[in-house]
């Protein structure tokens, strides 16, 4: 190791850094320059001009990283040409230019460098390894590093303190867009649609319900040449880029294509905060627990009816496979089950004296002939069956949507919605309460007044009340989503039945829509479940109620109702 002196020849390395994360930019436009990387090489290299012993070797700059750790590319490469012997000095503008973090910045400059041999000047804090005076500097050294390193803790309070409150008052403050949506020109925190791309989103959702798979969207969107989202971005002039591209033209992906029909943003919801850090020294994310999300509905305008997008969440449950060589899947696929063992119908198809004979029989008895009888069925009886019930329904339908046009077009709508919101409220109440359980439960273990396993079993039961009742709420969501997907026309929820009426042959859109199951009993007997039944229940509950009362209205003075 050669001794430290101003007597000495020195290879120096000067290096620069600047970052928007650990609050170099927060302060105002007096700081963004004098942090500059292009301010921090004129201080340097004109200090190195009053330095004869010192020649210049190389820069290393590392723009747009943080000073809250060293895992940074060109300060890694400096230290690796320190390491081999190339360079025995380092300049920085200041102790923070180097880093904020106290532990490491302490053992660099207190430990590393001397035994390397390595001459460290610091310009601003007057810090040189080599002077004479540089034992007494050490003292004060390490209050500097920690002051940096507080500096650079309060900066990421501020930081996470102002993204949770942007968050809760329904502010999109993602770095990335999703595709079919491109920030206001006039509020960088507000989602406006893309026409272009929002077209194509459209387009998926439909073909979904239409009965394509996820693999089969994305092939049909690159044989029609549309660009992939990334390919999209890039047109716009986008420099977005990404590790998972593995081709020269990223293209569309069944992964793509799920990820956008999942994805609640296209009814206008905002769900944020899903991940976070430990601190502000370690990036590595974490998952949150999904009540933690911060959910905000109607944040910006929507490109999916709230009532088309539960359809497709419903679609995606179900067994959608397509048959070999098909277009898509076929028309009752993920609906027809066994009624006595609860097993999914397989479809079959065979070919008997050129005559082609498609039936169902009991995926339980294909499994094991003793644990259910093969229930097979012709696939024209479930089709005669489930037109017959689609187009009595549509009927029933229509006389109710006549009915309620004499009462009052949105009466039943709106009683519907009062009630959704009265039991969501409630569903709510019970969420914040166990989660306050949960927090006493812990300060109570802290405390020393209950046990680790009775905390325990205390946790569970209020995580267990907490995801029931989170459950309860996406039902309601989703009724409400139903019966608001009939009001955004004003023609209320029945409306919907409308395109239907006059149905003649069943296709895949039409059962996807009205179709919940099909359950098929060991004597042929036909079960058919149709969705919105509850809808139908209390549309006739309210029309009773309805007459109920026009019968009191009409009875006359000196008569009493029997």
């Amino acid at each position: 190791m050669l001794k430290l002196s101003l007597d000495r020849h020195y290879r120096a390395a000067i290096y620069l850094r600047l970052s928007r994360e650990d609050g170099d930019f927060s302060c105002s436009s007096e700081k963004l320059e004098s942090n500059s990387i292009s301010n921090q090489r004129l201080v340097i290299m004109d200090f190195l001009k009053k330095c004869p012993e010192i020649t210049f070797v190389r820069e290393y700059c590392d723009d747009g990283y943080t000073g809250a750790n060293f895992d940074r590319p060109d300060f890694q490469k400096m230290i690796e040409a320190v390491q081999r012997g190339e360079i025995d000095c380092i300049v920085v503008k200041d102790l923070s230019r180097f880093g904020r973090e106290y532990i490491d910045s302490g053992a660099y400059i207190q430990k590393l460098f001397p035994a390397l041999g390595v001459r460290f000047i610091a310009i601003n804090d007057n810090y040189d390894n080599a002077q004479p005076g540089a034992a007494d500097n050490e003292l004060i050294l390490p209050f500097k590093n920690l002051m940096n390193d507080s500096y650079c803790r309060d900066i990421s309070i501020k930081v996470r303190s102002n993204l949770e409150a942007k968050r809760r008052n329904g502010q999109f403050v993602g770095s990335k867009v999703v595709y079919g949506y491109m920030r206001s020109p006039d509020n960088k925190n507000l989602l406006v649609i893309d026409p272009e791309a929002a077209a194509v989103v459209q387009d998926i959702f439909r073909w979904k319900i239409d009965g394509q798979s996820p693999a089969q969207i994305a092939d049909r969107l690159n044989r029609n040449h549309i660009p992939s989202p990334i390919e999209y971005k890039k047109g716009k002039g986008s420099k977005q880029r990404t590790s998972f591209q593995t081709k020269e033209v990223a293209q569309w992906s069944a992964v793509a294509i799920y990820r956008i029909l999942k994805n609640e943003v296209y009814i206008g919801t905002l769900v944020q905060g899903k991940t976070t850090s430990p601190n502000h020294k370690v990036k590595k994310t974490v998952r949150k627990a999904p009540e933690e999300w911060c959910r905000t509905e109607h944040a910006h305008e929507a490109i999916i009816a709230p009532a088309q997008f539960d359809l497709v969440q419903r679609l995606m449950l179900d067994d959608t496979r397509s048959p070999t060589g098909a277009k898509c899947v076929h028309l009752f696929s993920g609906k027809v089950f066994c009624a006595d063992c609860g097993s999914t119908m397989v479809r079959k198809t065979s070919h008997t004296n050129g005559y082609k004979y498609t039936y169902f029989i009991c995926g339980g008895n294909k499994a094991d002939k003793h644990l259910c009888s093969s229930h097979m069925i012709r696939e024209s009886t479930v089709y005669d069956a489930v037109l017959a019930v689609i187009q009595a329904q549509i009927a029933a339908a229509m006389d109710m949507s006549a009915a309620l046009r004499q009462v009052d077009s949105l009466a039943w709508e709106n009683r519907e919605l009062e009630r959704i919101k009265s039991k969501r409220a409630f569903q709510e109440e019970i969420v914040d309460k166990n989660r306050r359980l949960k927090a006493g439960a812990y300060d109570d273990f802290k405390n020393g007044f209950i046990s680790r396993e009775d905390y325990k079993t205390f946790t569970e039961q209020f995580e267990r009340q907490i995801r029931a009742a989170m459950d309860a709420i996406a039902q309601l969501d989703q009724e409400r989503n139903s019966i608001m997907g009939g009001l955004a026309k004003q023609q209320g929820w029945l409306a919907q039945f409308a395109k239907y009426e006059n149905i003649q042959e069943l296709s895949r859109n039409s059962v996807a829509a009205l179709v919940d199951r099909i359950e098929i009993r060991e004597n042929k007997d036909i079960d058919v479940c149709l969705l919105h039944r509850d809808h139908f229940a209390s549309i006739v509950a309210f029309l009773s109620e309805q007459q109920l009362r026009r019968d009191a209205k009409i009875i006359p003075l000196g008569r009493e109702a029997v």
